[in-house]
């Protein structure tokens, strides 16, 4: 008997280099909530004094990869954003 359980999907993920400024990481996550979304995990790592290296993965399931890449977009547009590369 087969499982009618659906096989697990790779999760999306975006990579965005920042200025280290205290409220960055939270301006880049904002696009996620106000589209309900709850990141699987979000992972920031200082790049010298200036930047940040943010990382963020994603269900595929709660957001689809055209939806990832408006979030992107839109994290792109911020003054504080210097690069934004979705993985896959």
């Amino acid at each position: 008997m087969q499982s009618a359980m659906a096989a697990p999907t790779r999760p999306h993920s975006i990579k965005a280099i920042i200025e280290a400024d205290p409220g960055a990481l939270v301006r880049v996550l904002q696009f996620f909530q106000t589209r309900n979304v709850v990141p699987r995990r979000v992972n920031a790592s200082r790049l010298g004094s200036e930047f940040l290296e943010a990382h963020i993965e994603i269900d595929a399931a709660e957001l689809g990869l055209e939806g990832l890449r408006v979030v992107a977009a839109k994290i792109e547009q911020l003054p504080i954003t210097m690069a934004v590369v979705i993985c896959d």
